[in-house]
């Protein structure tokens, strides 16, 4: 079964990465650079954020907003969707 999520509020702290969580209410001002969709991203919640925060840094971005996140068929196997933000 697939479950939906939108996420407003960060997650536990991360290991040392330039990109960091942005809530929705934090976002104003900042501008957004792009979009990114990872699929297939196997793990916790924390491993998906650690994924997307090294693909927003690879992106250049300073901050990202995870906008979907859905958990597919197999359990523990993540699509995700992120805004960034310079």
């Amino acid at each position: 079964m697939k479950h939906a999520f939108a996420y407003t509020l960060g997650f536990s702290n991360t290991t040392a990465q330039s990109a960091e969580f942005a809530s929705a209410d934090c976002v104003t001002g900042l501008n957004e650079i792009g979009q990114i969709s990872v699929n297939n991203i196997s793990g916790s919640l924390q491993d998906v954020e650690r994924v997307i925060a090294l693909k927003a840094d690879e992106q250049g971005a300073s901050w990202y907003r995870i906008i979907q996140m859905y958990e597919e068929q197999n359990p523990d196997n993540w699509r995700v969707q992120a805004i960034l933000y310079a």
